[in-house]
């Protein structure tokens, strides 16, 4: 890390992350604050005596060196709490990771010795051509298993042997269901065939990875009936920005059923105010959609629009009220927030899901309580095949028609 090109580097890295997060700083303490701790940074890599430390690892030293916690554990004070987030901005900068409005404590990142395997993999899946929610997915997935990995003590995959492997396996069973635990090993699957990871291995992982089975019907996917889903949106404050925009994105789930990258994408060229129609070809599937936009939706988004939206002339609708205002990223699926009207509106929960795609299967629910036949909840769910939507609907019929309300809220 001493090394003087590496430390030129490093420093013209520090300079670009600077001039990024600084324009998107108002208060002066504030930005005083992050170039303390970002120009802390250079100084720490040239005091460092490890040359042989990756920059991961010197920016993992660095945040217990300002925050007096383990990377990346939540620091003790607000003052700590306030030093740590230019940390998180640095480690991606570093890694050429997009930089992050909010960031979570205790959220691991990929062990160093795997990183260049699961960047690789990463191009191959988008040249690959698959969608970035399919990208993002994987990642996610292939990162738990190398975690696990890990914490047994191997560092490279040629490790990995089939007494490794049956070991893992076990260790899914108990944590996921059927379902979950077939999408992880088929994604495993996905990584090893992935030429450079493949290349790698010692054995042929192919005997334990076919013939995946699921029991689809293992349990019932999240749902709520209309009444509960019109308590957590009037739980959104609307008198404040945020409580605007989240009020909005509810409305889009849960009355149209449109998935969270959709709504997350949406620009002002998918609106036709003339008309009042919602118009948009569906990220996942490609499917043309027009929807009528209901008078709620309409004084939802106005108001939105007109008083809760930043002043930005970006085209996307949905934008960061905090700085810098920009669009949301692509793994972004606002869990968290709508996590809190659930709570707040005091809807039980329980094992359930409770964010925007649990809204989206809520109409699908109850549409078929309502009588709606299934190829018909396809279209509006925008589906490619009703085989798809039955997923959503294995359930007893008759007990979804006993749970359902009527929805005249969500109609004109």
């Amino acid at each position: 890390m001493a090394d003087r090109i590496l430390l030129n580097e490093l420093e013209e890295s520090m300079m670009r992350l600077k001039s990024k997060v600084l324009s998107g700083v108002s208060a002066p303490k504030l930005a005083a604050s992050y170039t303390m701790v970002i120009d802390g940074f250079i100084q720490f890599c040239r005091q460092s005596t490890d040359n042989s430390s990756t920059p991961q690892a010197t920016v993992e030293q660095y945040y217990t060196h300002v925050t007096k916690v383990k990377p990346y554990e939540k620091p003790e004070t607000a003052y700590l709490k306030k030093l740590a987030r230019p940390v998180f901005l640095i480690r991606d900068e570093i890694t050429a990771q997009p930089l992050l409005n909010r960031y979570s404590y205790g959220k691991r990142e990929i062990p160093h010795v795997f990183a260049d395997d699961v960047r690789h993999y990463e191009q191959w899946l988008a040249e690959s051509d698959c969608a970035d929610e399919t990208i993002t997915t994987r990642i996610g997935r292939v990162k738990q298993f190398l975690f696990d990995f890990h914490d047994t003590g191997n560092v490279k995959l040629a490790s990995l042997t089939p007494d490794i492997f049956v070991s893992y396996i076990g260790r899914l069973n108990g944590r996921y269901t059927s379902v979950g635990k077939t999408n992880i090993l088929y994604t495993i699957k996905n990584y090893f065939s992935c030429p450079r990871i493949g290349s790698q291995l010692t054995f042929d992982p192919s005997p334990f990875l076919t013939n995946l089975h699921t029991n689809k019907h293992e349990r019932l996917d999240s749902c709520y009936t209309p009444a509960e889903i019109r308590q957590v949106l009037n739980a959104a404050d609307r008198a404040t920005a945020k409580g605007k925009m989240f009020y909005l994105m509810m409305l889009l789930a849960s009355v149209y059923g449109l998935r969270v990258c959709d709504i997350r994408t949406m620009t002002f060229s998918n609106i036709d105010w003339k008309r009042r129609l919602i118009t948009l070809n569906q990220h996942k599937t490609g499917y043309y959609l027009e929807l009528p936009i209901i008078q709620e939706v309409l004084l939802a988004m106005l108001d939105y629009v007109k008083n809760g939206r930043p002043n930005t002339t970006n085209p996307h609708i949905f934008i960061k009220q905090r700085s810098p205002q920009v669009p949301y990223s692509n793994n972004n699926h606002f869990a968290n927030f709508i996590s809190e009207y659930f709570e707040k509106a005091g809807v039980p929960t329980g094992d359930k899901r409770s964010g925007l795609h649990s809204m989206r299967h809520s109409l699908a629910t109850s549409l078929l309580a309502e009588g709606v036949q299934i190829n018909e909840i396809a279209d509006i769910l925008g589906h490619a095949s009703p085989q798809s939507t039955t997923r959503y609907l294995w359930s007893d019929i008759e007990q979804l028609r006993a749970a359902a309300l009527e929805v005249n809220p969500y109609v004109e």
